[in-house]
């Protein structure tokens, strides 16, 4: 696969479990566009997690470490210092055909950007494959460049499904590793980190859809825990763009009062359509935790 020199070369990182057809196709979804990739690496905990086509040396694999930030730590390790850029790709995104185009032009355009995420047509919602494929084959840029880069507010926070990033800047700043399995939170936390060097943001002419697949994640226990304890962990070192005192606010009124109110309420009205009690569960362990001083993501581990 030759190297895209003009707009600066590229290399792409999927991490996945236990959906390899769904993997299939977001690769093909990579393989398609306009600005080829230098590189596609893929890790995945299991061999039984490999996708099921034959993908030859168009496709790097790694069998190695389970949870989304040791996994893209792991696939970081194959890509070259001298490839400018790093896209993170979840296992269920679908691209525009420009989608890279853009974004290594966009980077190369503005060397003040350390890192952004796209424009999501969808995230979820039940979304089908064919259906993303075509959102994104009909949508057309806008003729205007005005509010292309957005970084203010809701938007200075990459998107985890699809983070491109300087690859330079990711000798410095790694995935955090104390974030085990679905990692909650990982993409707020890297954010939060890279903006010391740089502007974050969402460029618009990025367009793809988040299908948001079921499957691969953690039991809502454990997701319980995390929505809480994750949070508390990014409060207590220090990434939090808040001062003391405001960032202690909005943890217990952001972070867990809204969220903990919303999920009781749905176990009050006993609303079956998911398991609203677990995570409900895995947040009072979670709250009951902070209480003994002994709160951190990894304790997800031992529910």
């Amino acid at each position: 696969m030759s190297q895209p020199l003009e707009n600066g070369s590229i290399s792409i990182a999927i991490i996945s479990k236990g959906r390899p057809e769904i993997l299939d196709d977001t690769i093909e979804s990579v393989l398609r566009q306009t600005l080829p990739p230098l590189q596609v690496i893929v890790v995945v905990p299991a061999k039984e997690d490999l996708p099921r086509k034959p993908w030859g040396a168009a496709v790097q694999f790694i069998v190695g470490p389970l949870g989304i930030c040791t996994q893209r730590n792991k696939a970081l390790e194959a890509i070259p210092p001298s490839v400018d850029y790093v896209g993170f790709i979840d296992d269920d995104f679908e691209l525009k055909a420009d989608f890279l185009e853009q974004a290594t032009r966009f980077l190369r355009c503005n060397p003040a950007t350390i890192a952004f995420s796209g424009h999501l047509l969808a995230n979820g919602g039940g979304v089908t494959r064919e259906q993303a494929r075509q959102l994104v084959a009909n949508h057309s840029h806008a003729d205007t460049y005005k509010g292309v880069y957005r970084s203010w507010g809701k938007f200075h926070s990459l998107h985890g499904c699809n983070m491109i990033i300087r690859r330079a800047i990711l000798d410095y700043e790694k995935f955090d590793e104390n974030l085990p399995l679905y990692c909650f939170g990982e993409d707020y936390d890297i954010s939060m980190r890279l903006e010391n060097y740089g502007s974050i943001g969402k460029v618009s002419l990025c367009i793809g859809v988040h299908l948001a697949s079921p499957g691969g994640r953690v039991n809502e226990v454990m997701r319980g825990y995390s929505i809480v304890a994750n949070p508390w962990y990014f409060y207590k070192k220090g990434i939090v763009p808040l001062p003391p005192f405001l960032a202690w606010v909005r943890f217990w009124v952001n972070c867990f009062g809204v969220p903990f109110l919303k999920v009781f309420w749905k176990v009050m009205i006993r609303d079956r359509s998911f398991n609203w009690f677990g995570r409900l569960k895995g947040m009072c362990v979670a709250f009951l935790d902070i209480l003994r001083g002994r709160s951190h993501p990894r304790r997800i581990l031992e529910l």
